[in-house]
């Protein structure tokens, strides 16, 4: 079945935040737009579920659950979009544990390392240099593409720790950062990984939409912008290829076994980094092969819904190597705003480490849960206790693909990369493959897809 391209019309491919954004600039802009997407709902890694337990519902976020207000391009986004109101505010701590104990630390006043317990006096004094390096790396750090850290990318976090801090400083701050934010220990993680970290959690509020983060993307597509006739949503649409045909793109997808070919007059691609490889033909076999590479952690996390809330405050307690192997933090998602959970009850996401989850993708549901009880037993036994008398609820979510962990050198093979792609191409790839797994760099490469696709349409 062919459709006729309308000269007015971009192709988007993915409604996570990083195509929904692509698609709001485009629409906002004047042009058409078909949103093609391949699950039965949107927003990818940035979407909610509901599950209803007897009377009473809970919101799960599938992927992410924070956010930040150093999300400069998310809040611009939403101040243009009339969304802004919808921001409401949740907790700003994280706690971290050691020796049994947690140990809470403000995201917004960075004070806060000099006053904690979870640190010794010396471990404080180092942390300047800390600062220091991360004031000279934010100079190269950008939320749409961080190949410009290509420069400082030379070790891995744990070795940047032992250079430039010490022990204490890599055992109860940076590497639970690197746990909490790749799945991974420090050493498998670039230096500017971390520095990424603490470049979008400290220093300013979180906040947080109604009923969870993935409201954000549903919001988005109900502007009256987007319900506007020039806009056209495809759920169920999988995309097997993309390709530029003469003065436009060609974009095959199919569903239900039906096999459609679609033009257009450019397209943003917004997939995952190895997808994209799979289906864009414009690239080379480098570009490809970089893609295929990119390496994405697993996720197998389990939520529990409980009848009470726990008493912590923290929006997750972050737990060490040097504390549990596995655990790498506990979420409590009640404090992540309203909505998640009915009112005085509780919603805890367990989330684990990459080894943990891989060998854990394929289980039954019921031996992951088990396994999942045991670790929190042994990390937070006060939190498994409290899960075993009140918990109603359990859900095990599994991402193959879930956030994207670059080793040392990892963001100089980012700039080969995108060195080699052409900004004027009717085909603009987004996604985090060009930052980091966070919401925002995703929006942010959304949007400059969208703006380079405009730039070009608007010169011919």
């Amino acid at each position: 079945m062919a459709e006729t391209a309308t000269e007015n019309r971009v192709i988007v491919v993915g409604s996570g935040i990083a195509g929904t954004a692509a698609a709001f600039r485009l629409r906002q802009a004047g042009r058409d737009v078909t949103l093609l997407e391949q699950e039965d709902h949107v927003g990818g890694r940035m979407s909610s579920r509901e599950v209803p337990v007897g009377d009473v519902r809970y919101r799960l976020d599938r992927g992410a659950s924070w956010l930040s207000r150093n999300y400069a391009p998310m809040i611009r986004l939403l101040e243009d979009a009339g969304l802004a109101t919808r921001m409401l505010p949740c907790s700003d701590e994280l706690g971290v544990l050691r020796d049994g104990r947690v140990h809470r630390l403000s995201l917004v006043k960075t004070s806060g390392l000099l006053s904690t317990g979870l640190l010794g006096w010396r471990a404080k004094l180092k942390a300047v240099n800390l600062l220091r390096d991360l004031g000279a790396a934010r100079r190269r750090l950008r939320w749409e593409d961080l190949s410009g850290a290509a420069g400082i990318d030379g070790e891995n976090a744990r070795e940047h720790a032992l250079r430039r801090l010490d022990r204490e400083l890599l055992d109860y701050l940076i590497e639970p950062l690197c746990s909490t934010q790749f799945l991974v220990p420090a050493e498998e993680v670039a230096a500017v990984g971390a520095f990424c970290i603490m470049w979008g959690t400290f220093g300013a509020a979180s906040f947080t939409f109604d009923g969870g983060v993935g409201l954000l993307p549903e919001l988005l597509l109900a502007t009256p912008v987007m319900r506007s006739p020039g806009t056209r949503l495809e759920l169920g649409a999988h995309v097997t290829e993309v390709r530029a045909e003469g003065t436009g793109v060609e974009v095959v997808w199919e569903r239900d076994g039906e096999v459609r070919t679609e033009r257009a007059r450019a397209c943003v691609v917004a997939v995952p980094a190895p997808a994209a490889a799979r289906i864009v033909t414009t690239l080379d076999a480098d570009q490809r092969r970089y893609l295929d590479g990119v390496r994405y952690t697993s996720d197998v996390h389990v939520t529990f819904g409980l009848r009470r809330a726990p008493a912590e405050t923290a929006l997750g307690v972050a737990v060490p190597c040097r504390e549990h192997p596995d655990l790498c933090v506990a979420l409590y998602e009640h404090n992540l705003g309203p909505g998640r959970a009915p009112v005085g009850r509780g919603l805890v996401t367990l989330v684990f480490r990459h080894h943990w989850n891989t060998a854990r993708m394929h289980l039954d549901d019921e031996t992951v849960i088990a396994d999942a009880r045991k670790a929190v037993g042994e990390a937070l036994p006060d939190l498994a206790a409290h899960i075993d008398e009140h918990r109603e609820m359990e859900v095990v979510q599994r991402w193959e693909n879930a956030v994207l962990a670059r080793p040392a050198g990892g963001y100089r093979d980012l700039a080969a990369f995108t060195a080699g792609l052409d900004p004027a191409s009717p085909v603009q790839l987004a996604g985090d493959h060009f930052a980091y797994s966070t919401t925002n760099s995703s929006l942010a490469t959304g949007e400059r897809a969208a703006r380079r696709i405009l730039d070009l349409l608007s010169a011919r």
